[in-house]
């Protein structure tokens, strides 16, 4: 169980410091890319950004799902409940905004559609942050 747990811990702060830098360096720099260039620039953004995130992601579910379904000796229910949230608050402004707003964003830069991107954008790396968090006490208390 240590190995799901510290591997739970490791993908929740790879996310949230991949997240962190989309929110203060990827997202604001948007705007400043040339019109004419900013369709190429969000066509090589989104494929780039699945495979950085891809796998972490897919690590944070597993072990989320694991720990919901086989929670450690000792772990908190609250706890392993505030990782299954923490986890899916990204997934949810991914599938709902962000998604969309890259769709939206590839056919050209949108000043209202890159702002709404970048604020809610804040959602997910809050989620992330907290889930690195609620990792840490998890590994702390079981």
């Amino acid at each position: 169980m240590d190995g799901v747990l510290l591997a739970h811990a490791a993908a929740g702060w790879f996310l949230a410091g991949l997240s962190w830098t989309v929110q203060l360096v990827n997202y604001p720099l948007m705007a400043v890319v040339g019109r004419s260039e900013f369709p190429a620039y969000e066509a090589g953004h989104a494929p780039r950004m699945a495979v950085a995130v891809g796998p972490a992601w897919a690590v944070q579910g597993a072990t989320t799902l694991w720990l919901l379904l086989a929670p450690p000796a000792g772990a908190a229910t609250w706890l392993i409940a505030a990782a299954a949230v923490t986890a899916a608050v990204p997934v949810l402004v991914t599938l709902t905004v962000s998604v969309p707003a890259h769709a939206r964003l590839a056919r050209g830069f949108d000043p209202v559609v890159h702002r709404r991107l970048v604020r809610t954008h804040a959602l997910r790396t809050l989620g992330w942050t907290l889930h690195g968090l609620v990792a840490l006490a998890l590994l702390a208390t079981a």
